[in-house]
């Protein structure tokens, strides 16, 4: 069976606000940072986003041509699915929409083919897989920087037994916690 690997990007203070990025995350930027993100990209055979990060990411890394940053292409050609319940087309490559019998539809992917599923972002999406049981394992970027208010990735009405698996040190001040479901 294949693993979903949540990959969360937040301040110190839980806030995963894309729109406040420039403040809570790009200042802290490394070039370990950058190669852990790449090594987690490169680490999937699909990826699984929400609309509003696909629809972020989207423009941007489909108009990139030569592989720049090293992750261009991976997330080019890679198979991609993304859960809406609005979108009418999906025009980023290798994209289908999951509409309906999302659930369903996310285990059956997860029960065939090879590979691990990877998420970037997509907070609501993470939220409900890890309601429903199947995150297998949580990656948290942890930027050290407090932002007092903004979206918090984690809100009322989340509960998940986790244990730690793994911790990075990046430079800048900045980890990555992995984290998996008890049991």
């Amino acid at each position: 069976m294949r693993k979903i690997i949540a990959t969360e990007w937040m301040s110190l203070d839980g806030i995963s606000d894309a729109s406040s990025m420039a403040e809570w995350f790009n200042p802290y930027h490394s070039d370990s940072r950058g190669a852990l993100i790449a090594e987690n990209i490169h680490d999937c055979t699909t990826m699984l986003y929400g609309r509003k990060t696909y629809e972020m990411l989207f423009p941007y890394w489909s108009s990139l041509k030569n592989n720049e940053m090293g992750v261009a292409d991976k997330l080019n050609q890679t198979e991609k699915y993304v859960v809406s319940g609005t979108m009418q087309e999906a025009g980023w490559e290798n994209s289908t929409i999951i509409d309906q019998d999302i659930i369903n539809t996310i285990k059956t992917l997860k029960s065939s083919g090879e590979g691990n599923i990877l998420i970037q972002g997509s907070a609501t999406l993470v939220k409900s897989l890890l309601k429903e049981g199947l995150i297998d394992e949580l990656k948290l970027m942890i930027q050290p920087h407090i932002m007092g208010s903004g979206k918090r990735l984690f809100t009322e009405g989340i509960s998940a037994g986790l244990e730690r698996k793994a911790i990075k040190q990046l430079d800048n001040g900045v980890i990555e916690i992995t984290y998996a479901p008890i049991g």
